[in-house]
């Protein structure tokens, strides 16, 4: 939000308003137009910054959505005054800016969703100004300087937020990373079934019973894991939780609601290069072992030497193949493998025309939609995949296995003939 510093003593940031050329008194005029409606415009903001940011107060407590209101209201408030030039306006800017840098960093807000609310604050001020400064008759260059100067403020405002913000999480982390990265340990040992440890671990980790867990697996194929690139590339999208490394590969535990979820695998797909897997802790802290698994099992299911990150829930497929190549191999024997042992377009032409058919149901009709081809030519190779095979697309079980020897091939998942 939009808070101009006046009086600023040394080492604060930014110009004084009074010295700046946009503070004429036609404009400080428009400005205290705007206070009687400061709640309203404060209000109309805090709607805005929770629609915007729904993935991190869409589940808030009202607690947490009145706190937002509050010092929406206290900051434009403010902020009208000093630009108006009132006597008797609040704390100084660069204290609220840090103070709420601060309060974020506690809440675990992102960064960047702090950001976002202060630009929506400015441009709403803006909005508001360019109507009562027209209003008034304030000539238009000297709104284009008063504007110039309140989105000069924001820099300013977000550069001391940012500042406080990394102090305050810098502090946050230093408290006792060795005793979070212990009590991660001991959770993917099974000590989480243990109440007295469960308990340990939510206060180190500052969870609640409630409080619903990712486990993340991250396996890259050149080099160990940093798992300090991890914690931060996570922390600044507002995902915090211990990260260690378990052998060859890094493993952490964070806290994120199921409409966090895209969220979070936006920031695991910018901050990590590699495979990673995510699985729901589903009982909690006791359901860390199993989750640790099942990520375990989506990373290695994902293709070697690609950059891609997969929740278990959209990998069982490939993860259960993945996780029994002898099987898989013995699969693909007892399915495909005539198929397999075919030569060039005739080959290629049955396996296109088999995956089409599985992913439809065994509808020819449907598969020639999908091969942009004639219903009948589908029929044939049809016809001659089953003989081949053995297998009739009609039944439901040879289908499945079809299926699944598809995601074979799809996936380089066990055994292939080149």
């Amino acid at each position: 939000m939009p808070h101009p510093p006046t009086g600023q003593r040394p080492g604060d940031h930014g110009p004084d308003l009074d010295e700046s050329p946009a503070a004429t008194p036609s404009i400080k005029a428009a400005f205290a137009a705007l206070l009687p409606r400061s709640a309203e415009i404060a209000d109309s903001i805090s709607v805005q910054v929770l629609d915007a940011e729904h993935a991190w107060y869409g589940e808030a407590s009202p607690q947490t959505r009145a706190e937002l209101r509050a010092s929406t209201r206290r900051h434009i408030r403010t902020a009208i005054e000093r630009l108006a030039g009132h006597p008797d306006a609040g704390p100084r800017a660069v204290d609220v800016w840090r103070d709420t840098g601060r309060r974020r960093a506690q809440q675990g807000i992102p960064v960047a969703a702090v950001i976002s609310a202060y630009t929506l604050g400015s441009r709403r001020l803006w909005e508001e100004l360019l109507e009562a400064g027209q209003g008034m008759g304030v000539p238009a260059e000297v709104l284009l300087e008063a504007g110039q100067t309140l989105w000069g403020q924001l820099d300013v405002q977000c550069q001391i937020l940012r500042e406080s913000y990394r102090r305050e999480e810098l502090a946050l982390q230093s408290r006792n990373p060795a005793q979070a990265a212990a009590i991660l340990d001991g959770l993917l040992r099974g000590r989480g079934s243990d109440p007295r440890f469960a308990s340990e671990a939510r206060g180190v980790l500052d969870l609640t019973v409630n409080t619903e867990l990712v486990c993340l697996v991250w396996l890259t194929e050149q080099s160990v894991p940093s798992v300090a690139v991890a914690h931060e590339g996570l922390q600044d999208a507002g995902f915090r939780g211990p990260w260690r490394l378990h052998g060859d590969y890094g493993v952490g535990l964070v806290a994120a609601r199921p409409d966090q979820r895209p969220a979070l695998q936006r920031a695991l797909s910018r901050s990590l290069k590699g495979r990673v897997g995510t699985a729901t802790c589903r009982d909690g802290l006791a359901g860390v072992v199993a989750a640790h698994h099942h990520a375990l099992a989506a990373a290695t299911s994902l293709p070697e030497g690609t950059d891609a990150v997969a929740d278990i829930s959209e990998r069982l497929p490939e993860a259960l193949l993945a996780g029994s190549p002898e099987l898989t191999a013995l699969l693909v024997d007892e399915t495909i493998r005539p198929l397999l042992h075919l030569e060039g377009v005739t080959r290629e032409a049955l396996l296109e025309t088999l995956v089409a058919a599985v992913r439809r149901g065994g509808s020819p009709t449907a598969a020639a939609e999908d091969l942009v081809c004639h219903r009948n030519t589908v029929v044939y190779r049809i016809k001659r995949i089953e003989k081949l095979t053995g297998r009739s697309l009609e039944d439901p079980r040879d289908r499945l296995l079809l299926s699944l020897a598809t995601i074979v091939i799809r996936q380089d998942v066990g055994s292939r003939d080149g």
